[in-house]
């Protein structure tokens, strides 16, 4: 009977330790271990987990495409802030053209004229494609159009009539941001100019947004 007593003190002095160890450090240790386990199946479940790996960014953080300098590049020539710029990835795509000769009927980096660039960002960027020509990209959607540059926003389309014998529009654009829009321009090629310079606002025709909703 001693013997059997002893053995259930020794059960419950047992007992009482391991609750102790447990509701101390260790139990905080496995309480943060099993809530990290928690959220990488969560990640896992919604596809996140390759999303942090490839960009090293956390779930839900838009991916960086431009470096420090870059921005400040972009800044300046757009005249705003660094931390102004809108949509990186556009501008990664600009830099990669930045530069590139003005070519008639060219489509490629060896040479390219307006609206084949237009094509490319559109396509790069927001996985839309437009007609081979301005004019064709410039009645892809009548309703789309308006003229006032005040009601303009980053994407958006400007149409130029450069000579007067051309037909009603002859030259294609992508508005930025502050009055700054990006064109393959004859004879520079890939730049970005300011509209509001005497030239284009002689030139310009009307302007068009046709993103998509989703865009």
């Amino acid at each position: 009977m001693k013997l059997k007593l002893l053995f259930l003190l020794v059960i419950v002095y047992v007992s009482g330790c391991a609750r102790k160890t447990f509701n101390g450090p260790d139990r905080l240790f496995y309480k943060e271990e099993m809530e990290k386990a928690r959220r990488l199946q969560e990640q896992k479940d919604t596809g996140q987990v390759g999303q942090t790996a490839a960009t090293g960014t956390k779930p839900g953080t838009p991916p960086t495409y431009l470096s420090k300098e870059d921005r400040t590049k972009f800044a300046r020539i757009l005249g705003i802030k660094d931390n102004e710029i809108e949509n990186e990835k556009l501008y990664h795509t600009i830099n990669k053209w930045l530069g590139v000769p003005y070519l008639w009927g060219g489509t490629t980096k060896r040479g390219v004229d307006c609206s084949a660039f237009v094509q490319h960002v559109y396509k790069d960027v927001y996985g839309q494609q437009l007609p081979r020509t301005s004019i064709e990209q410039f009645y892809l959607n009548t309703k789309a159009q308006f003229k006032g540059q005040k009601y303009l926003k980053q994407g958006d389309l400007v149409f130029f009539r450069l000579r007067h014998k051309d037909k009603i529009v002859s030259h294609v654009g992508i508005y930025l941001q502050n009055g700054k829009f990006l064109g393959s321009n004859s004879p520079r090629g890939v730049e970005i100019v300011d509209l509001n310079d005497d030239y284009w606002q002689d030139k310009y025709v009307a302007s068009a947004r046709l993103l998509n909703k989703n865009n």
